[in-house]
């Protein structure tokens, strides 16, 4: 394990900062969790918490955002620094689709996949604002990733990490710090509120592509009755996420296409309320947090339209 006292936010130095091996794509999906869990993510396990920085927004601006949409790695390209949801937690996961799913692909089930969750910056500055990412690995081929978030602007002195739901899309807000930050992933994105599901659809576990592809336009993340924890007094999330037990299901999850909005006239408003249930996500694992979870596990973002 190490310190925070080793940890820097200016050059943050793993554990083992070794590339990923040479073979690691050809990998199969469980070969590869295995050894970002166990050869990374453990081996990086911080002995105490390290703070939780503001958010960084000169550092977000100078940060080469289309890597964040074009890279195709489980791992951060070298000196990568992240400006927004530095800290985090990481667990093993598994999706466990509903019988009657109409979706395609990853969402038929997914054994082995990576979820990290995170604060937008620190909570004492801008508010409790949660994050989400989730990466899904598949045999022999690049891993499939999608975020969410509760909103733009989070939930104010709310400091229950499962509070609220968290989307794949969410509204645009008029507030001057939101809009900075649209505005400088607008760079690379037409809608930077929105993260694409459609290459999750297209791929199953073993690496099948699919020949006639259904994926939801919009994702609902429910927190389960499970994960709930205070909403005050503040206090580190961090230490909420270690007390959940491998086994837990965490999220259940609703989805709806945009063929289902087309034929039905469904207005966006309505989008939640006419959202089937797709399936739920259970922890295979305790969560950690880790100098590799914080620094160089890696989440790609799908661009929305793409």
């Amino acid at each position: 394990m190490i310190s925070p006292e080793q940890v820097h936010d200016s050059q943050v130095k793993p554990h083992n900062p070794d590339a990923l091996p040479t073979a690691y794509p050809s990998w199969t999906a469980k070969q590869k969790q295995e050894f970002l869990w166990n050869e990374r993510i453990v081996k990086t396990q911080y002995e105490q918490l390290p703070p939780l920085p503001k958010i960084d927004v000169i550092g977000l601006f100078l940060t080469p955002l289309r890597a964040k949409m074009d890279y195709a790695s489980d791992e951060a390209p070298a000196n990568w620094k992240k400006a927004i949801h530095a800290r985090a937690s990481v667990a093993k996961i598994q999706f466990i689709p509903a019988d009657n799913t109409p979706f395609t692909g990853l969402f038929r089930g997914a054994d082995y996949g990576l979820l990290r969750l995170s604060l937008t910056g620190d909570p004492s500055d801008r508010g409790f604002a949660p994050g989400l990412a989730i990466k899904w690995l598949i045999d022999s081929n690049a891993s499939e990733d999608f975020s969410a978030l509760v909103s733009l602007t989070g939930q104010g002195k709310n400091y229950n990490f499962f509070a609220n739901e968290f989307s794949n899309i969410v509204p645009v807000v008029r507030e001057i710090g939101p809009k900075l930050i649209n505005l400088i992933f607008k760079r690379v994105t037409r809608y930077p509120t929105k993260i694409s599901l459609k290459k999750l659809g297209e791929i199953d576990q073993q690496g099948r592509k699919v020949a006639h592809p259904l994926y939801p336009m919009q994702l609902f993340l429910v927190p389960s009755q499970a994960v709930q924890f205070s909403a005050s007094p503040e206090h580190d999330f961090r230490q909420d996420l270690a007390t959940i037990k491998p086994g837990t299901t965490i999220f259940s999850v609703y989805g709806i296409d945009s063929q289902q909005i087309e034929t039905n006239k469904i207005p966006e408003s309505e989008y939640r309320r006419n959202a089937q249930l797709i399936g739920k996500i259970k922890t295979t694992s305790e969560f950690i947090a880790s100098s590799y979870g914080d620094s160089r596990l890696f989440f790609r973002h799908q661009r929305f339209g793409k």
